[in-house]
């Protein structure tokens, strides 16, 4: 059966794509939104939902057209150039772009997020005080998370990748203004890092580091904690 689709409603464009250090908008890298021409907001504003609402906002998903991979994103502005769009660094990279390449813009309505499990690429992220406060504070950046992505923490001037290993109740969901479980998964280089701080230490003193590494570092059994990103 075809479902009725409102033409309406449909945004679909193709732009020639660049990363946020193009036009050194730092503030893009710790985000998924992309910077788009004047003329998509003119097309927003003539369709008959409108631009959309801090509840209900608006989403893309992003397509690399030559290798048919794509991520979801919002928008932060409309001050490109005409015909292209700006999109953060790690975005850029996931969806294996080369600067010029062109995507494909869609609007897309995603499910209220209210799980997503996380992994961490350095150990050294879960030793910050409270990185569940961090990474909340991070979310507030993101629209939304896609299954596969690689999000930018920043904090104390330094950034830290992690990567969004599951979401539920789908691949890609909205967490904007979502209360969303958080899991962590151990961080990638977590074996290696436990290896190396007990390699430091005298074998008597093994049981202290393991004490010591267990007291910073997020506890991976106990579960899923509780997130507000609003």
């Amino acid at each position: 059966m075809r479902r009725n689709v409102d033409i309406a409603n449909i945004f679909i464009e193709v732009y020639r794509a660049y990363p946020a250090n193009y036009l050194d908008r730092n503030d893009l890298e710790c985000s998924n939104s992309i910077i788009l021409p004047p003329s998509a907001l003119q097309k927003f504003t003539s369709m008959k939902e409108g631009f959309g609402s801090s509840s209900n906002p608006v989403l893309f998903r992003i397509l690399n057209i030559n290798l048919n991979m794509f991520t979801h994103c919002g928008v932060l502005d409309f001050t490109a150039e005409e015909g292209t769009c700006y999109i953060p660094t790690n975005m850029f990279y996931r969806l294996c772009l080369n600067p010029g390449d062109n995507v494909n813009l869609r609007n897309i309505k995603l499910e209220r997020g209210k799980f997503i499990k996380i992994q961490p690429h350095l150990t050294a992220f879960i030793k910050l005080p409270n990185p569940k406060t961090i990474l909340e504070n991070c979310l507030r950046g993101y629209f939304c998370v896609t299954q596969g992505d690689t999000i930018k923490v920043e904090f104390n001037k330094k950034t830290y990748d992690i990567d969004i290993v599951e979401c539920k109740p789908k691949n890609a969901i909205l967490i904007l203004n979502q209360d969303i479980e958080v899991d962590f998964a151990p961080p990638l280089d977590y074996k290696e890092e436990e290896e190396r701080a007990q390699r430091a230490k005298p074998k008597a003193d093994d049981g202290m580091v393991k004490r010591q590494m267990s007291s910073s570092m997020v506890d991976f059994s106990k579960g899923k904690e509780k997130m507000n990103n609003e």
